[in-house]
């Protein structure tokens, strides 16, 4: 079984998964900030593990490489990409009885900078569901990334310049790839070029990019992460901002967000992946995090056990 209380925690193997205070023994699925913290020893990927040093000062890793089972405690552990980020992970625990799938944050459609995400059975799945709503039924990948890339010719061509914001673990890597890959010249402020290194430790190659300097002039794509949108310097007419994320499908997105344009670029799984993973893992019982009840419900009326785990405290949660 396994016990939520805002934090999800394998008591048999006294594991934690994802936890943001500091555990003994702590599952990191990717190295996002919100997935992480300095526990005592941790578990994960080896790309995330070589990531985490950017964002921990003590480290004790145990790293585990993709679909290799290992003996741990008396389960099989195995991590399964997830295709989220680079190096983010799956976690599935089995033993004699039973077994659990946590997914971490994942996605389906191909990246250019994540493993491929891996379906597999498991009999309880606890699943992040971020986008569990119609609304976000996502435009399929290569036709955002063509469009973002002719977006950027385009303003190019007009004498504007493309300012192209990202978060800075991730998508920025990701959004460097895109436009890249399509002979863009890219100027990529620090906090995105620092993990550039480790993407292409794990062979992923980027083209013409540079460091981003305020004081000269561009000429190119600016891609900077995500904080730089609230710089008042970048809002005048010869610029013209583009935020990719996800959360562009909402109504009023680039108000909100306080650029030209959104594009729903994202390295979460969308309303139709969640439901696809459902479909392939084929559990017994879910268990959802992340997002709104309306996924659960969309699941139940399929005739899934499926719970929304937030909603539940202090409960030791039977995986049989």
């Amino acid at each position: 079984m396994f016990i939520f209380n805002k934090d999800i925690f394998i008591p048999d193997i006294d594991l934690w998964l994802d936890s943001r205070r500091v555990r003994d023994y702590g599952f990191i699925s990717h190295a996002h900030a919100d997935h992480i913290a300095n526990h005592r020893k941790i578990i994960c990927s080896p790309p995330t593990a070589d990531l985490l040093k950017f964002r921990l000062k003590k480290r004790n890793f145990l790293e585990v490489p993709f679909n290799d089972a290992i003996e741990y405690k008396n389960y099989k552990l195995t991590l399964l990409p997830a295709g989220h980020i680079l190096g983010s992970a799956q976690i599935l625990l089995e033993n004699s009885e039973t077994s659990l799938l946590y997914t971490g944050d994942f996605k389906l459609s191909v990246s250019r900078t994540a493993e491929k995400y891996k379906a597999v059975h498991a009999d309880t799945l606890i699943m992040e569901t971020t986008f569990g709503s119609e609304k976000y039924c996502l435009p399929h990948r290569k036709d955002s990334e063509a469009y973002l890339i002719e977006l950027c010719k385009e303003k190019l061509r007009k004498g504007l310049t493309p300012v192209v914001f990202a978060y800075q673990l991730g998508k920025g890597q990701e959004a460097l790839k895109i436009l890249t890959d399509a002979g863009m010249e890219v100027s990529v402020d620090h906090q995105i070029m620092k993990y550039v290194s480790i993407y292409e430790k794990y062979g992923i190659q980027f083209g013409n990019f540079r460091v981003y300097k305020p004081s000269e002039p561009a000429n190119c794509v600016i891609l900077l992460s995500s904080g730089f949108r609230y710089r008042r310097k970048l809002k005048t007419d010869s610029v013209y901002t583009v935020f990719l994320s996800g959360w562009g499908m909402g109504h009023h997105a680039e108000k909100r967000y306080g650029v030209d344009e959104v594009i729903p670029i994202s390295d979460h799984a969308d309303y139709n992946e969640l439901f696809k993973a459902v479909e392939m893992i084929s559990p017994k019982k879910i268990y959802c995090t992340h997002g709104s009840a309306e996924f659960v419900y969309k699941l139940r009326a399929e005739g899934f056990a499926a719970y929304k785990l937030e909603t539940m405290h202090q409960l030791e949660l039977d995986l049989f």
